[in-house]
């Protein structure tokens, strides 16, 4: 997919914001005095595309200081970008809501980065990963269970590690890969506590995740990083979910088959195939966009649907603003609509 020079800008920005916050919410400095690059790099890109823009439009540097730039991010996209705001839901939004917690728009779009520019420049585990399991003539099903367990297993202890590779011999290829998901367990306090279920803080976009909102107990030793929690952990909740609910209907469902093609296939009674696609997105705008160019390659499918959990689809503000953008030609169901769907189908 190919981004904009304003969407890229914006992106490295949500991307460099998140991680303050993150470091924030580590209990660390915002930014290292002492440091080269006190900064993070994503930071440093986006702040470099955008003087360079002010300075041919304005010839005029609009903000002397790398601080003041960040301020003018956090009041607003505006403030940053005038023209950013044709991307965004509600432009007078803030990217950051306070100055711990990313908006759901700014971690929107910094998992974009994650997703793709990182993946273009390779540095990304899971696209590796795919590679690895191509190279070594490993089975499918590998990428399965290794995503399947780091979204189980947000905090895993060594013995649920020697477990789970003793149980499945084809992960030991790929276990660095596996390890590369997790860091040491960031701090964690009564007024910041880490979320049991994705291991992210639960002042972050954890909040508005269905049953993602209960405080972990007790120390860790590792926890996930941050584009785990975003890219990969998140995410599987709603498509986990999916598949526990179509298999006591007594469907046949596969997780992301054919190295992540679609995120389930299901097998109905009949014969048919049904693709499923789950979309958790903070921005509608964002999602609909993305699914206005997106679509789910062939598995033997006979229909294809998007899905989108209840939690987002209730709201009928989001709903709304995804329908008046959404121009793609593939069906977009709730989850409650979708299991309705499949009742029909099975009486």
């Amino acid at each position: 997919m190919q981004f904009s020079e304003d969407e890229i800008l914006l992106i490295k920005l949500c991307k460099g914001l998140v991680q303050i916050c993150d470091r924030i919410n580590r209990g660390e400095p915002a930014y290292l005095v002492e440091d080269s690059q006190p900064f993070p790099q994503p930071l440093y890109e986006a702040f470099q595309g955008l003087s360079l823009k002010w300075i041919l439009r304005d010839e005029e540097m609009r903000h002397p200081a790398i601080l003041c730039m960040v301020e003018g991010a956090r009041k607003s996209v505006e403030a940053v970008e005038p023209d950013f705001s044709e991307f965004v839901d509600y432009p007078e939004d803030p990217l950051i809501g306070n100055m711990t917690r990313p908006s759901e728009e700014c971690e929107a779009w910094a998992s974009r980065y994650a997703l793709n520019l990182e993946r273009e420049q390779n540095q990304s585990y899971i696209p590796r990963l795919m590679a690895e399991i191509e190279r070594l003539s490993l089975p499918h099903s590998t990428y399965t269970l290794f995503r399947r367990f780091i979204a189980e297993n947000p905090f895993p202890s060594d013995l649920i590690i020697a477990l789970f590779r003793s149980n499945n011999p084809d992960i030991d290829p790929v276990l660095d890969l596996l390890m590369q998901a997790y860091r040491d367990a960031p701090p964690q306090s009564e007024s910041m506590p880490l979320c049991k279920t994705c291991g992210g803080y639960l002042d972050c976009a954890a909040r508005d995740i269905e049953g993602c909102c209960e405080p972990l107990e007790g120390r860790v030793d590792r926890a996930p990083i941050e584009d785990t929690v975003i890219c990969l952990i998140r995410p599987s909740l709603i498509e986990l979910r999916l598949a526990r609910t179509l298999e006591k209907m007594g469907l046949q469902v596969e997780l992301w088959p054919e190295l992540d093609k679609a995120d389930l296939k299901v097998t109905l009674p009949t014969g048919d195939i049904w693709a499923i696609d789950a979309k958790d997105w903070g921005s509608a705008t964002m999602l609909a966009r993305e699914l206005n160019q997106d679509t789910i390659p062939n598995i033997g499918q006979s229909q294809s649907f998007f899905v989108i959990p209840d939690y987002r689809w209730t709201n009928l503000a989001y709903q709304a603003a995804f329908k008046s953008r959404y121009k793609g030609n593939l069906p977009v169901f709730s989850e409650s609509e979708l299991i309705k769907r499949v009742k029909g189908v099975l009486k």
